[in-house]
């Protein structure tokens, strides 16, 4: 049975999205581990963490090229409320300038989010390519598009 939570219904602290991520993802890491990297990575490497619903997104800029980031999220949402999360996400680091995202991943059911993203995509133009390694990894590549211009303030 599945442990996903409604974001709709309860909003869940990051805590416990955390814990909900790595029993859902098959326990490859604890949810100590997990929270010990977000800390990490949001202290030491500057990553960028955005929440949307019961998903945390972590999103590291490439620092030779400030447009284009790795991502990956963290998910404690029911598949509708994920699918939209992930929707606003990329629209979200569209609109802060970002104009590619990879993220890589292990499990195939994951290319139905991009699938979604697409077909509802934010911008014009955008897409996505992906690719299976040798090793059953997926690299997915998304492309925003006709993002307009982030806004500068004065």
């Amino acid at each position: 049975m599945s442990s996903f939570v409604d974001s709709k219904h309860k909003k869940l602290s990051q805590e416990e999205i955390i814990k909900i991520a790595a029993k859902e993802t098959g326990g490859e890491y604890t949810a100590d581990q997990i929270k010990a990297s977000l800390v990490a990575e949001a202290h030491q490497l500057k990553a960028l963490m955005l929440r949307e619903g019961n998903t945390i997104f972590v999103v590291h800029q490439d620092p030779k090229q400030p447009t284009a980031g790795i991502f990956r999220a963290i998910n404690a949402d029911t598949v509708p409320n994920y699918l939209k999360n992930s929707q606003m996400f990329i629209k979200a680091v569209g609109m802060v300038g970002f104009k590619m995202l990879i993220s890589q991943f292990k499990d195939a059911s994951l290319l139905n989010i991009f699938k979604y993203v697409a077909r509802n995509a934010p911008f014009k133009n955008m897409g996505y390519r992906a690719e299976k390694s040798k090793d059953g990894m997926y690299t997915v590549v998304v492309t925003m598009g006709d993002v307009p211009p982030p806004k500068r303030g004065k």
